[in-house]
């Protein structure tokens, strides 16, 4: 049985932990009204108490009644952690028993992701020290201050690290659910349910905004190696025999080793290298699409599109019709001291999978 466990925080904003939970029990539910559908049962999905008993006051005095007290839970496989409320930390010291209970879950084999603040409860853990993270933009400053060894991204929405998974802003947990829904349950699992929540699909499984962390903190020094020949030119990265080769191991061996360590088979993990080297460049240059494919090692651009698809949940002009240098969303520039803001703006592109330009 899948445990996951949702931490209900002392004076937590209710609609992350709860969200959490309904988003993930209603997923479990698709197979009772949709024919045939394919989800796994074997999942569990427990709100947990952060104090001492299993009613929660959470912010605006709403009480949350939950199924289990941290001192309830025996095993867990993922845990989620939800927001501190605006005085980070003042309510960091109010849940701060939550702290060494996430860190002996972590080294108990759970996973652990956080929404919006809530990754300063993972960093005073310890189990983001040299780990790429994020949180809400407004508390970057103090973030980066209160724990250097953190490499912040605060201008991602999702960063995924492997075990460790971090999101920005409050609401951003609607966009983590979901990835956490196609990590549990698989992609059409993960469709379904963006439909069924009203969550903008565009942003639903494997996230365009999520940054592929490499899941290098493992330990296994030959899967390692295998990652940064895979990362030293994706494009004409070695196949999975070669690989296995380079590091001394039969392909089997090297196929299981590899999976464990990082959470992805090599294929795979090769994909999804080279999916974030093309939203790197369809964000910064006006190159065609069929270039860019074809710099990242794919000469079928029907074939790029099908796997982009699959890692960043849009096409590769969407992509860069809302990323792009010339499709950024309109900014708001804070200006005086009265804090009048001026906006601005900036063109879509046209850059699509209909243009082709010759490959270098």
């Amino acid at each position: 049985m899948l445990q996951i466990h949702i931490i209900a925080l002392a004076d937590c904003t209710p609609m992350v932990p709860v969200g959490f939970a309904d988003m993930l029990r209603k997923t479990l539910a698709l197979g009772d009204f949709i024919p045939g559908f394919p989800v796994r049962r074997d999942v569990r999905v427990s709100l947990v108490s952060g104090g001492k008993t299993r009613t929660v006051s959470a912010a605006g005095g709403l009480q949350l009644k939950c199924e289990l007290t941290l001192a309830d839970v025996k095993r867990s496989d993922l845990v989620i952690v939800p927001a501190l409320d605006p005085d980070v930390l003042e309510h960091l010291e109010r849940n701060r028993a939550v702290v060494p209970w996430l860190k002996k879950a972590w080294l108990g084999g759970a996973d652990v992701a956080s929404a919006c603040t809530g990754a300063f409860l993972l960093a005073e853990a310890g189990l983001l020290d040299e780990k790429r993270a994020t949180t809400h933009w407004a508390f970057a400053e103090l973030f980066k201050k209160r724990y250097p060894r953190v490499h912040l991204q605060n201008e991602a929405i999702i960063v995924d690290q492997g075990r460790v998974l971090t999101a920005g802003g409050a609401t951003s947990f609607l966009t983590q659910s979901l990835y956490l829904v196609e990590r549990i349950f698989g992609a059409e699992a993960a469709r379904a349910a963006s439909q069924l929540f009203l969550v903008d699909v565009n942003k639903a499984p494997q996230s365009a905004y999520a940054a592929f962390g490499g899941q290098k903190e493992h330990g296994d020094a030959p899967v390692l190696e295998a990652q940064q020949l895979i990362e030293h030119e994706p494009a004409g990265a070695p196949g999975v025999e070669q690989l296995a080769r380079a590091v001394a191991m039969s392909t089997r061996t090297f196929v299981r080793r590899f999976k464990q360590a990082t959470g992805n088979v090599p294929r795979d993990y090769l994909q999804r290298v080279r999916v974030e080297a093309a939203k790197r460049a369809l964000e910064a240059t006006v190159r065609g699409v069929a270039e860019i494919a074809n710099d990242v090692g794919y000469e079928d651009l029907a074939t790029f599109r099908k796997v982009f698809i699959r890692w960043a949940g849009l096409t590769p002009s969407d992509y860069r019709a809302r990323y792009g240098r010339r499709g950024a969303p309109t900014l708001l520039t804070f200006r005086g001291a009265a804090g009048a803001r001026e906006p601005r703006s900036s063109r879509r592109g046209r850059g699509g999978e209909g243009e082709r330009r010759a490959a270098p």
